[in-house]
């Protein structure tokens, strides 16, 4: 039985650890505490005094503005991060929350689990990949696009909280976030090494796939080289763009078919990841476009963007892939930042629609806004009667203007306080009372309805007739209703598309 050891933190608390290594990466090895709420990670190298001031300021300042405000119990579950410093043992280390529950695979691998990896942190490499997903994962673990949708909008919260107090991550990867594609959860680890830019130099330069071009492009110059790029929130921004395109398309955006030298490994994969990197859809110029003969039978049909390709994630992503891997993928300033993607994947999952096929791997597609939808993953083509909320909200009284916002109608679909009036946004600040349904919708006698829950303001128009909780209004072409007459509320225009 190993020795508990009991320390003090910096801040004075006691904490204990059982002096057994459970993990052990380049920098630190790890530590449960007796009941495993925690774990204590230590240095393997004794930090330099601005590292020790760096992780004193995020287990101090930092974690407290996040953390201690109004809403601060939100980011609990998007940040693993540390606590307090600890020495012990002439060794300095942090003390960080165990990861939740739904961050170890539950099933594992195939094959009952022939990696023998149940139990094991979700990292989102696994996920990352078609060849990972249907080589190695049991098809319980994989999850499907509703779910990434909401890993990808829960990543992008949490990068944005993180840029707002100043913060860079540094090394943003599928190696330091955990996801869970099964329920629809991530969250952002390896938090102690996040960049002050301009005060706290990174540790490292990132994780390959990951480290945005102007980075590798100047890597082999000195540190202190003014002409050297080193991780900031613009680098940030590239790599979250990249994790997300990973996520929903389960391919990397750059690694396509150009070689730039046959001779030099290394030189080649710098000019592809720096200098000469290239999106592998981009519109007009096709020299880094996948080549089917270099994929692997078990990444198809990701693999092939012809088969997969971004546009199919709808008119609010798609403009923001192009930013970040066309106007951007050169010029840092023009990348898309996290509030943009919040913000566009919000409206995505808005967009989203359940495909009819039983059997179809994803379950859901985002409308594409063809007036005869068809699910991307499986071809089966929607039949039946699509109604589509055309969202609009006031400025001024009586005033109302398009929100280039839409909501699909499916059974079961739940209109919520952010739908009703714009002002409302569904993230950290939504209160459990917003939080809660105030309406949903019904196919019954091959009608649609929107049943009223809690919206007190629902008016028909043009009859300007009240629809009381309890009742409902029917939807058909050319409906219009008012969800609410207060500033910022919703008219709602209904299309329906018939399949």
């Amino acid at each position: 039985m190993a020795n508990i050891i009991t320390c003090t933190t910096r801040d004075g608390k006691t904490i204990q650890y059982v002096d057994e290594i459970i993990g052990s990466g380049s920098m630190k090895d790890v530590y449960f505490s007796p009941d495993k709420s925690y774990v204590v990670a230590f240095y393997k190298k004794t930090p330099s005094t601005q590292a020790k001031e760096r992780i004193d300021m995020i287990t101090g300042r930092y974690r407290e503005s996040i953390f201690e405000q109004s809403g601060g119990d939100y980011w609990k579950g998007l940040f693993c991060w540390p606590t307090s410093v600890v020495e012990s043992q002439g060794k300095i280390g942090v003390v960080v929350p165990t990861y939740q529950n739904h961050f170890f695979f539950k099933y594992g691998s195939k094959n009952n689990d022939f990696l023998g990896i149940k139990g094991r942190e979700k990292e989102g490499k696994w996920f990352a990949s078609a060849n990972n997903q249907s080589k190695f994962l049991d098809p319980r673990e994989r999850g499907n696009i509703l779910n990434y949708l909401k890993v990808c909008l829960l990543l992008t919260r949490a990068v944005r909280r993180m840029h707002a107090a100043g913060l860079c991550h540094s090394d943003l990867s599928y190696k330091n976030v955990l996801i869970d594609p099964e329920q629809g959860h991530a969250c952002v680890i390896d938090i102690d090494g996040l960049v002050v830019p301009g005060k706290y130099p990174p540790d490292v330069v990132g994780t390959p796939d990951f480290i945005a071009p102007e980075v590798v492009k100047t890597s082999h110059l000195e540190k202190d080289d003014n002409q050297r790029f080193l991780p900031s929130i613009s680098t940030d921004r590239h790599a979250l763009s990249v994790l997300i395109y990973m996520y929903l398309f389960y391919r990397h955006p750059l690694r396509g078919g150009k070689i730039h030298d046959m001779d030099d490994e290394m030189r080649d994969e710098s000019l592809s990841m720096g200098e000469k990197a290239l999106f592998i859809e981009h519109p007009t110029d096709h020299t880094n476009a996948v080549k089917l003969s270099q994929v692997s039978p078990s990444s198809l049909p990701w693999a092939d963007p012809q088969l997969i390709p971004y546009t199919i994630m709808g008119p609010y992503l798609t403009p923001l892939f192009e930013k970040a891997f066309i106007d951007g993928l050169h010029v840092p300033a023009k990348r898309p930042t996290a509030d943009e993607w919040e913000t566009a994947l919000v409206k995505t999952v808005d967009l989203i629609q359940p495909c009819l096929n039983p059997a179809c791997e994803q379950k859901w597609y985002v409308f594409s806004g063809k007036t005869q939808p068809v699910c991307p993953y499986c071809a089966t083509p929607f039949k039946g009667k699509l109604p589509i909320l055309n969202l609009y909200s006031s400025r001024k009284a009586g005033s109302y203007r398009p929100d280039d916002h839409r909501l699909m109608v499916w059974s079961g679909q739940s209109l919520f306080a952010w739908h009703v009036n714009r002002l409302i946004a569904p993230n950290e600040r939504t209160s459990d009372a917003q939080k809660k349904r105030v309406g949903y919708f019904v196919f019954h006698h091959d009608q649609w309805w929107l049943v009223n829950e809690g919206i007190t303001g629902l008016m028909s128009l043009p009859d300007k007739k009240n629809i009381p909780i309890g009742d409902k209004i029917a939807l058909n072409d050319g409906t219009q209703f008012v969800l609410s007459a207060e500033e910022g509320g919703r008219l709602v225009v209904v299309q329906l598309v018939s399949g």
